[in-house]
Order: structure tokens, then C-alpha cells, then sequence
């Protein structure tokens, strides 16, 4: 019988199936831009950067876990014991065992928020411009907003978007206030729906509309799919404000090998 997640379930069938492989292969094309690793089973899809950016180093579940013996966590525990001292998650669209045992520490539960397919003509508040981030130069403006915004501890210039990042489908943008670059975001179009990933803006910079004009220009990319992300309780509420639906809190745990 059909679970929705079996290995010859088509990707299409569900929205939360194609943010899966989508988010998977986002995940993996940022690892090899970086000179990291990927490994795709129908259990699971690895990646792993190398970099300090854990959600760069990331394992996620194809399917739910059968209990803290499953064997798919000793996959993931084989895959990330090449890269020790380094930060890793888990996501799990799904809830989970207590992975406490096995040396994980439970991040939150994101939730998991969905736009309907249907165009928005956006037009930026006075001030407030996307720029699209296509070479080197505005790539290390993006990544130093990123770095400051979230912030990432310890990251140096490089480390977090190496150059390959412009030769896959992970387009980033630049928001700009006044003409400063204060925000920047990212998105992978594919397998059904357009994800948005990996916001920032500089705290200065928060509420003057910088992030909303990042979020419309993106699903402005592929008006006629789904948009989808993951977010912090920090910024559901501008989602939901923007016609996001929250719709099922995933789980994530992280782990330093």
C-alpha cells in the first residue's frame, strides 16, 4: 500500500516529497561547489561541504525512522565520521526517536511553510532593491551579510559560498537599502517547487521590507510552482503575512562527529 514515501513513490506526489529531493539536491550541489561530499540512497541524501555551515553538512530522511536502531542512522554516522569535529544535522520531516543516545542534541522542530502557485507582482518599498548575485565579488558581499546576519561563528571569507555556488542552481540575491547591500537569499528551483533558502539580512536592516522583496523576487522565479521553506519562528510570521501556510513542524538534531 502507498505510505507516500516508498522508493518508487513518484516525487510529484506530495509537496512535502518534492521539497525532500529538492532540498537534497540543493544540499548536494552546494557540497561539490565546496569540494564536499554527496551520497543519495532511498533512504537518505547526504551532503557534506566541509565548510562550518552545519545545514551545508546535512543528512535528510527519505522515510521515518523505525526506532534508534534503524539502520540508516549507522549509514549517516559512517557518512559524517569522514569529516570529524565538524557540526552535522539530521532533518526528519517526520517526529523521532530520542537520538540523545547516539550522541545528537535536538535543534527545534522548523516549521514547514507552503505559497500557492499563483503570481505576485511585488514592487519594492522606497529605498529597497534586489540585485541577482551572479560573480565572485557580489558572492563575497552575500556571503559576509550571511555570515554577520545569522550570525556564523568562526566563518572566514570563502568558506561559507565558495565560487562554484555560480555554476549550479542555487541562485542567490542581494537586498540593498539605500543602496547598501544589508540582506541577502537564496533559492533552488526543481522537482516541483521553487525553495527558498538560506535568508539573512543585517539586524539594522530588519523590518525596512529588504527581506519581503528577497522572498517575492524569488518566487517570482517560478511563479507557476509552489514556493516552500523551512523557517525559524522568527520569520513564520512574515510568511504567513505573505500567504505562506504553515502546514507540519519537521525535526531537526544536530551532532558534532
Amino acid at each position: 500500500m502507498e505510505t507516500g514515501w516508498l522508493p518508487d513513490t513518484p516525487v510529484g506526489d506530495t509537496v512535502l516529497r518534492r521539497f525532500l529531493f529538492n532540498q537534497a539536491e540543493a544540499n548536494a550541489a552546494m557540497a561539490v561547489a565546496a569540494g564536499g561530499r554527496a551520497e543519495d540512497t532511498d533512504d537518505v541524501a547526504l551532503a557534506d561541504s566541509g565548510g562550518p555551515v552545519a545545514y551545508f553538512n546535512e543528512a535528510i530522511l527519505r522515510r521515518p525512522l523505525t526506532g534508534v536502531d534503524d539502520p540508516v542512522l549507522d549509514q549517516v554516522d559512517r557518512f559524517f565520521a569522514a569529516d570529524p569535529g565538524r557540526t552535522h544535522m539530521l532533518l526528519s520531516i517526520w517526529p523521532t526517536p530520542d537520538l540523545a543516545g547516539r550522541g545528537w542534541f535536538l535543534v527545534g522542530h522548523p516549521a514547514f511553510v507552503v505559497r500557492g502557485a499563483f503570481p505576485a507582482p511585488h514592487t519594492p518599498g522606497p529605498g529597497v532593491e534586489v540585485l541577482e548575485v551572479r560573480d565572485p565579488v557580489a558572492l563575497r558581499t552575500a556571503e559576509r551579510i550571511a555570515i554577520e546576519g545569522y550570525p556564523i561563528e568562526g566563518a572566514e571569507a570563502g568558506t561559507v559560498l565558495p565560487s562554484g555556488i555560480l555554476d549550479t542552481g542555487l541562485l542567490f540575491r542581494l537586498g540593498l537599502l539605500e543602496g547598501e547591500p544589508v540582506g541577502s537569499g537564496a533559492r533552488y528551483v526543481g522537482h516541483g517547487v521553487v525553495n527558498l533558502c538560506f535568508g539573512a539580512t543585517l539586524p539594522a536592516a530588519r523590518r525596512r521590507g529588504v527581506w519581503e522583496a528577497l522572498v517575492w523576487a524569488r518566487v517570482a522565479d517560478a511563479p507557476d510552482l509552489p514556493a516552500v521553506a523551512y523557517t525559524s519562528d522568527d520569520s513564520r510570521p512574515g510568511f504567513e503575512r505573505m500567504g505562506f501556510v504553515p502546514t507540519i513542524r519537521f525535526t531537526l538534531w544536530g551532532r558534532v562527529q
